[in-house]
């Protein structure tokens, strides 16, 4: 059976100075997904270990580096996908929550698919996750970048530059049992407003996973691709007997073309294990693995 994991770290202009970072982190996620699959994880695990990686370093905009707020605080949205029992586990606008993907794991193990806010946080803590001071969660950069003005978000503005919509966190697995997962985390867009929640922890736009076709993680301008469910799209071209790669790419050509500023990026697994990735950003750091080819691809 094929094992396969892909990964990324947000699309946009990512900047020079953060490509190495973005580059050593991608892969250290890669490889802890790899490890999970490659023991007899499961696909849920394996993106989850992806995940958590990259929300635990600071240039990625997820967990430990996650964007401000209007207001001038971290609020973050996550949500993950078994693509056998079609479980979903969503959270938006946690506070405090080190690991948020580990929240979106806590209601997936509910009857419930969503939760935000306080009674988010209520769940996850119910369900031993770790907290943290909010401040904690606060870079040096990030803050800076806030203080810069970066604080003046409007959904219809059609901004997309580097420091704003890059960085969203995702990983997506096919473990040996044939078990497709997907998970994707962020803080969110740079200068939000209060509780304002995107396309991350919403399931067919942030993620989706179906064992019998594929698996997908988006990144990219939240409020766009909510709008025309970018990872259900993309798994309904797996469907339609489309090509891994053709798929993704015809997803994300949808983006553009329906909305003005569309802008982002997905990786995809199908269920035999191909791997595809698609964006219309300049960059989208990602990186993907299968036993198939036995070959590490790191793109940054």
């Amino acid at each position: 059976m094929p094992l396969a994991i892909a990964v990324h770290g947000g699309a946009g202009d990512i900047p020079e100075s953060l490509r190495p970072d973005h580059a050593a982190g991608i892969q250290a996620a890669l490889r802890a997904g790899k490890a999970v699959l490659q023991a007899g994880g499961t696909a849920l695990e394996a993106a989850i270990a992806a995940v958590i990686v990259l929300e635990d370093l600071p240039a990625f905009n997820a967990g430990y580096g996650s964007v401000l707020n209007r207001e001038g605080f971290v609020q973050m949205d996550a949500g993950l996908m078994d693509g056998t029992s079609l479980d979903v586990g969503a959270v938006g606008a946690i506070e405090g929550i080190k690991n948020p993907i580990l929240a979106a794991q806590a209601v997936l193990k509910t009857p419930h698919i969503l939760f935000a806010k306080a009674d988010a946080e209520a769940v996850a803590r119910a369900a031993g996750v770790e907290f943290v001071d909010n401040a904690s969660l606060i870079t040096p950069r990030r803050h800076a970048q806030w203080a810069s003005g970066d604080r003046d978000f409007k959904v219809d503005s059609g901004s997309t530059d580097a420091e704003t919509i890059a960085d969203t966190v995702g990983a997506v697995a096919l473990d040996g049992l044939g078990n497709i997962a997907a998970a994707t985390s962020t803080g969110g867009m740079s200068g939000k407003p209060l509780g304002r929640i995107g396309d991350s922890p919403i399931p067919g736009g942030g993620f989706y996973a179906d064992s019998h076709a594929g698996g997908c993680s988006t990144t990219g301008w939240g409020e766009t691709i909510a709008r025309v469910l970018l990872a259900r799209r993309a798994i309904e071209n797996l469907e339609r007997g489309m090509d891994v790669q053709a798929a993704a790419e015809a997803a994300v050509a949808v983006l553009g073309q329906r909305i003005e500023g569309g802008e982002g990026g997905l990786i995809l697994i199908a269920s035999n294990g191909q791997i595809g990735a698609a964006f219309n950003s300049q960059r989208m750091t990602h990186a993907y693995w299968n036993n198939i080819d036995d070959q590490e691809q790191i793109i940054a």
